[in-house]
């Protein structure tokens, strides 16, 4: 029979271990995966730091803008050579990874559209900086693991290549084009 006496110690370390064990099984999860670099961008300078973390939107090479919950990618780790959605079933031989959207997270980071990045207080002024230079293009390292989750470990930036620079430019300008005149018909 078991005393009183040992029956509080033993509840009061039960949570404890069941809470220790969990963490123990997050932390395994969160290191297992391959690393990629992955191009980011759709940043607001003027509301790009909320609390800690830096929001972004994925450029994933090659991926066109008709998302599904489900990305192909090619190459060979770090480096994307190609990126397409998948429809179906969502298997394919031909990928060296699968992106799944992470169903849990909120619109703004559900890892295959978009991401968020923890940084430390103190760099966050010198990553805005960076964020806003348009001579500068983000790559966020990201790890992906066997279910597909998406998670973001560092930033890094490299200059943007003259095409890039000019893209952009283009972008922006067709963007401010006044709308095709009204045409009507009698």
């Amino acid at each position: 029979m078991i005393r009183k006496s040992t029956l509080l110690p033993l509840a009061l370390a039960l949570p404890v271990l069941g809470l220790a064990g969990s963490w123990a099984l997050s932390h395994r999860q969160a290191q297992q995966g391959t690393d990629w670099e992955v191009p980011v961008a759709g940043y607001d300078p003027r509301d790009l730091l909320r609390g800690h973390y830096i929001r972004f939107r994925y450029e994933w090479p090659g991926a066109d803008n008709n998302y599904t919950d489900a990305l192909c990618l090619k190459g060979k780790a770090p480096t994307i050579a190609d990126a397409h959605w998948l429809a179906g079933a969502h298997d394919s031989p031909a990928c060296a990874e699968i992106v799944r959207r992470n169903v849990w997270a909120d619109w703004q980071n559900d890892g295959i559209q978009s991401g968020q990045l923890y940084v430390a207080q103190t760099k966050a002024r010198d990553l805005e900086k960076k964020l806003a230079d348009p001579k500068l293009k983000a790559i966020v390292t990201v790890r992906i693991r066997k279910d597909g989750k998406v998670t973001p470990l560092s930033m890094r930036f490299r200059p943007r290549t003259n095409a890039e620079i000019a893209k952009d430019r283009e972008e922006r300008e067709a963007a401010d084009a006044p709308p095709p005149a009204l045409i009507i018909s009698r």
